[in-house]
């Protein structure tokens, strides 16, 4: 919330105080007095294996994979306006309709082609690291096609309460690439795929880099400098294509030339 607001100035405050009042409702899962919690569920992906140092080709890839997440990220966004123009003469029950099956059907197309469906139908949110350890490039390059389609679909006919963790997911499929043809780490893919993902979805850099740290935990502490090349990396691409502003005051296409 604060870095979204940082343009604000002092006028952030009070955009910010429903949100941090509403998350009090955190209680719900930590219990309140002697009443137990529902228990939160943890964000940090399981059975990842340790990251330890960091490598030179690593970081080229981070830059490659934020640049590369970028771009798929945004191609998806356009195809999505496509999506939602051609709509807007069907009609809304026409457009949900048709969007609905045709994710369904992207999905079951993925299924019969080796890949787990429910990677494709959903936001790829519980799904990161099956796709870091497919081990195969066909399955990962079915689960990129299928979520990258489903996720233009879905942008296109309004389906859009969680557009950000598809944008990780084809981030982080990216990357698993690496880890199959380059044997990279995947708690590396996963930790450069989700800030690449998340900085060209957001037009952020903090928080991104902050949930890939987060997404990896301890296993992957040592994978936050590439997190922040391919943060970077995406956030500067995004840019320098659609004129994202790089300061409050300051933007790409308004600066002068040196």
């Amino acid at each position: 919330m604060v870095e979204s607001g940082v343009a604000m100035g002092s006028a952030l405050l009070p955009v910010v105080i429903p949100g941090f009042v509403a998350a009090i409702g955190y209680v719900t899962f930590v219990g309140f007095g002697t009443r137990g919690g529902l228990g939160a569920p943890g964000l940090v992906v399981s059975d990842l294996p340790l990251y330890d140092g960091v490598h030179l080709l690593d970081l080229v890839v981070a830059v490659v994979i934020g640049v590369l997440g970028a771009l798929i990220v945004l191609v998806a966004r356009r195809g999505g306006e496509r999506v939602e123009g051609v709509g807007g003469r069907l009609g809304l029950p026409a457009l949900l309709l048709g969007g609905g099956l045709a994710v369904g059907l992207l999905a079951e197309l993925g299924g019969r082609l080796g890949a787990d469906p429910m990677d494709i139908l959903f936001s790829g949110q519980t799904s990161l690291n099956a796709v870091t350890s497919a081990g195969s490039t066909k399955i990962v390059l079915i689960l990129l096609v299928g979520k990258f389609l489903a996720y233009v679909v879905s942008l296109g006919c309004g389906f859009r309460g969680g557009p950000v963790f598809p944008a990780i997911f084809l981030g982080v499929a990216l990357a698993s690439l690496t880890v199959v043809v380059f044997d990279v780490s995947p708690t590396l893919a996963i930790a450069i795929g989700t800030a690449g993902g998340a900085a060209a979805q957001t037009r952020l850099l903090i928080t991104p880099i902050l949930l890939a740290s987060v997404l990896v935990g301890t296993q992957g502490a040592d994978a936050v400098p590439a997190a922040v090349l391919a943060g970077a990396a995406a956030w500067l691409t995004m840019a320098a294509i659609e004129g994202v502003e790089l300061g409050p005051e300051t933007p790409v296409e308004k600066r002068p030339a040196t």
